[in-house]
């Protein structure tokens, strides 16, 4: 494995890439969890190492954060990082095609990233151009930060132009799509999974999404390895992108 630190994809803000030591890879752009408060890129470093050492690369970006930054600033800053991965990941070995991932936080910037094709519409891509969207432990709702911010009780369940749930209808997903959350998660985050998984297959059976509930707590499975030394997270991933990738390119 060999790191790539500080690279700069937009005016003051980067991302460390942990990339396979051959050419050819495909790459993971990942957003840190910590409530768009607090966490920075190096949170990713031990999912780095290990999607690393299976051949994939992981592109683990920053992006402004409370208190400093208002919704929808992180949202931006998301947009352009997978903006500049599509655009330069070439150039760091990468074979071009690019997966959209994040944490808790990272994760709910993930799914409107996915859902809400205005974001990198504006930012000069395309929801279509990303290879797939994977969600670890998203709040579907409006988050609990964004609510904040508007003087709500940040308990309160809402769906609106800043919940991923928002914006599930007609319009079919623009790429293959996990979500994965946690049998003891925060409260209401697996019902918030469920329901838009279950939304979605309900506007469209075939659609290529697909929901995983793991054991533990918040985030348990890209927090920390298992007995065996890899991470769930890891692990699902790399199932799911083969099943829905790798298969389908080879049809």
């Amino acid at each position: 494995m060999r790191l790539i630190s500080d690279i700069e994809y937009a005016a003051g803000l980067k991302m460390d890439l942990y990339r396979p030591d051959a050419d050819g890879f495909d790459l993971i752009v990942w957003f840190h969890g910590g409530g768009l408060e607090s966490g920075c890129r190096a949170d990713g470093a031990g999912l780095g190492a290990a999607f690393a050492a299976h051949g994939c690369g992981f592109a683990s970006a920053d992006y402004r954060m409370y208190p400093a930054a208002r919704y929808p600033d992180y949202l931006l800053d998301g947009a352009r990082a997978v903006a500049f991965a599509l655009q330069r990941a070439k150039e760091y070995g990468g074979s071009g095609r690019v997966i959209v991932s994040g944490q808790s936080a990272g994760a709910y910037m993930t799914m409107l990233l996915a859902l809400n094709p205005a974001l990198l519409r504006n930012a000069g891509a395309s929801c279509a151009a990303v290879a797939a969207y994977i969600s670890d432990s998203a709040q579907q709702t409006t988050h609990f930060n964004v609510l904040r911010e508007r003087g709500e009780d940040s308990r309160a369940e809402r769906i609106d132009p800043a919940a991923p749930l928002w914006y599930v209808g007609a319009e079919r997903l623009p790429a293959p799509l996990l979500l994965i959350a946690y049998r003891d998660d925060i409260p209401c985050r697996p019902e918030q999974n469920a329901l838009l998984y279950r939304s979605v297959r309900r506007f469209h059976p075939d659609a290529p999404i697909e929901l995983v509930m793991l054991p533990g707590g918040h985030c348990a499975g890209s927090s920390r390895p298992a007995e065996n030394g890899e991470y769930p997270f890891v692990t699902e991933t790399l199932r799911f992108l083969h099943e829905t990738i790798e298969q389908r390119t080879e049809e």
